[in-house]
């Protein structure tokens, strides 16, 4: 429902109110207008059959919350390695096109070109549009950027960036397949009925100011569970979310090298370790052993 995915964009604390208010004026408002109208008698058997009854509701609830959210919790490790392998291609990918030097320029622009497509057009709404259309045409100009460097390599470099394209490609069509992917509808519509039973279960005691209270304080407790659920429901959706972190370090990463081996072509740097500071070398020629005496 839109409604329910515009809670997503909203902060954690205000979902997890709305929620607890929500079941905590459902319970009580329940009780309060239907409980008066039912004629229940006010002894203690009674009393004793409704507490068993929310009991064995908020128990059955309880439970299957709590394994949705382990099921939630798996989804997003599941997705979040997704991300991991599609990284771990591009790495590999703008490796050896600094392997490659300046032939492989278009490569480099290439792989920068999508990187910065991914996360700044793709990742931001993928759950609900799937693939961008700029940046699927990033991707097909990388694939054809990757087969004109692997004519200019060896063999055995040629075959292991065509690799690393090939499994590109199937990290990204994975990902993009699991981007709407959520908790099954079966689980929800279990949950919801449970819900439905906890409030009429409410119903069975007296309308008292201080049952009133009772039945909104375990109302709202449920509803932060149903809340924690909810915000783990889609992996790519929300603040507990897979994060597009890791497409950004690795770009800053590809930027430094290209930055470092542009110096070092320039004759500005050489490929040598940094020189030790007065105070290192000092200490080090410390630790030497004096020499021997004549």
């Amino acid at each position: 429902m839109p409604l329910l995915i515009a809670f997503y964009e909203l902060p954690d604390i205000a979902v997890y109110a709305v929620f607890m208010l929500a079941s905590a004026g459902l319970a009580a408002g329940a009780c309060a207008a239907i409980a008066p109208h039912l004629n229940l008698p006010d002894r203690k058997d009674h009393l004793d059959m409704a507490l068993r009854s929310t009991a064995a509701v908020v128990s059955a609830l309880t439970l299957t919350l709590a394994f949705c959210a382990i099921q939630a919790r798996t989804q997003q490790s599941d997705s979040q390695r997704l991300v991991s392998a599609e990284v771990s291609a591009i790495s590999g990918m703008a490796r050896l096109a600094d392997r490659l030097g300046p032939p492989a320029a278009p490569l480099q622009t290439g792989i920068r070109a999508y990187l910065t497509s991914i996360t700044e057009d793709e990742f931001p709404g993928m759950a609900d549009r799937g693939r961008h259309p700029e940046t699927q045409k990033l991707a097909e100009a990388l694939e054809h950027a990757v087969y004109a460097a692997a004519a200019t390599m060896s063999d055995v470099l040629a075959q292991d960036l065509l690799q690393e394209i090939d499994g590109l490609d199937t990290a990204r069509e994975e990902r993009l397949s699991h981007a709407a992917d959520g908790l099954p509808k079966p689980f929800w519509i279990l949950i919801k009925l449970l819900m439905l039973l906890l409030i009429a279960s409410g119903t069975m005691y007296p309308a008292r100011r201080h049952v009133l209270g009772v039945l909104a304080i375990q109302a709202s407790g449920v509803g932060a569970l149903v809340a924690f659920v909810f915000l783990m429901d889609q992996p790519f959706r929300g603040n507990i979310s897979v994060s597009p972190a890791p497409y950004r370090t690795l770009m800053h990463s590809i930027i430094h090298r290209a930055e470092v081996a542009a110096t070092i072509r320039r004759g500005l740097m050489v490929a040598q370790p940094p020189p030790l500071a007065a105070e290192d070398a000092t200490r080090l020629a410390g630790d030497d052993l004096p020499p021997p005496a004549p």
